[in-house]
């Protein structure tokens, strides 16, 4: 709209000098100066209604430095063609404010959708929004335009790199059996409090185990499966930013991952943005550290890491655990209350007793 307005002190200045000059030329331009402003003002308000723009990005997961394609479809509603369209990016990490910006300019956009590349390259890990701040749509002359919001959002996760960390645990953590109200769906444990199952007698089976009523009713023996309760010894809380320290991100999945693959069955925590409360998601596996990761950066708020410990241990009261480690975005890690320093002391060797 600013170029609109520019179009006045034009206009007055040729109208100034055809009374000036008694001259039927300037008064002619002056004409043909307001008559054009005022049919692509018409033009361009019949147009940016109809004018729609998408992003999509086909691969949703990236390695750090991968080239991360975004595809930007405009689709023109109306009879009328663009003849240039500026496109206002913005993509950053989805928990800080801080954004960088890009512009993507379009020519010549006739009826029907037109598909755009833009790429990208993302260097530290986290989940990341791509937007589109708003629009400039121009007349077929480019000379006017106007300026317009168009909500369109794409999301794009950059995993962590992941590395070994060494760690020691000792028998305490490994043969670790703490109260929780929580057994495993899937598994037989060792838990006689909780019935997992029922199934047919084996060889090796003890009588203790065996279901008489059932067996009396099956007309053959059955025996009661315990349940496997799923307590953890170690409950690592997640930074509370991603984004701040993408070094203490790589570490903390490192070390989660070097848990799982040692056979340490551990909780990740992390005070959740959708929920307003605290989260958690057992790690025994490579499937659930995924699930884990992901929906960790996804959901991960700004809240700090120790309100998120006090609302665990109130959420949690009725459970036990050994070692508590807390992940700070200063690249700080304490372990059970105690600042064991900076990831690169950790990283040599973490001895969990």
């Amino acid at each position: 709209m600013k170029r609109f307005l520019i179009v006045l002190p034009i206009v007055l200045v040729l109208v100034w000098l055809a009374l000036i000059f008694e001259s039927t030329a300037f008064a002619l331009l002056a004409f043909t100066a307001v008559a054009f402003a005022v049919l692509s003002f018409i033009w361009l308000t019949l147009t940016q209604k109809g004018i729609k723009v998408q992003l999509l990005i086909p691969a949703r997961v990236a390695d750090r430095g991968q080239e991360i394609g975004l595809k930007v479809t405009i689709q023109n509603k109306t009879i009328f063609p663009v003849g240039k369209l500026k496109l206002f990016l913005a993509y950053g990490e989805n928990h800080v404010i801080k954004t960088e910006k890009r512009v993507l300019k379009l020519y010549d956009l006739l009826r029907g959708k037109t598909d755009a590349w833009e790429r990208f390259s993302v260097f530290r890990s986290g989940y990341y929004d791509f937007r589109v701040k708003k629009i400039q749509i121009y007349d077929p002359f480019g000379l006017f335009y106007v300026t317009r919001r168009r909500k369109s959002v794409a999301h794009v996760m950059v995993l962590p790199k992941l590395e070994e960390v060494p760690v020691k645990l000792g028998d305490s953590v490994k043969h670790f059996y703490g109260e929780t109200m929580d057994y495993d769906e899937d598994h037989p444990g060792k838990d006689s409090s909780e019935v997992f199952g029922v199934r047919e007698f084996q060889d090796g089976d003890k009588l203790q185990r065996i279901h008489w009523k059932l067996s009396a009713r099956m007309d053959e023996l059955m025996v009661k499966e315990d349940s496997l309760p799923k307590s953890c010894a170690i409950v690592l809380f997640m930074p509370e930013s991603a984004a701040e320290n993408g070094e203490m991100l790589d570490y903390a999945a490192s070390l989660s991952f070097s848990l799982m693959d040692a056979k340490c069955a551990h909780y990740v925590a992390w005070q959740s943005k959708s929920r307003s409360d605290v989260m958690r998601l057992r790690v025994s596996d490579e499937e659930s550290f995924y699930e884990a990761l992901t929906t960790y950066m996804q959901d991960v708020s700004s809240q700090s890491v120790e309100d998120c410990m006090e609302r665990y241990k109130e959420k949690y009261k009725g459970e036990q655990f050994l070692h508590s480690i807390c992940m700070f975005a200063n690249s700080t890690v304490v372990i059970d209350g105690e600042a064991a320093g900076g990831i690169e002391e950790v990283r040599k060797e973490l001895f969990l007793k």
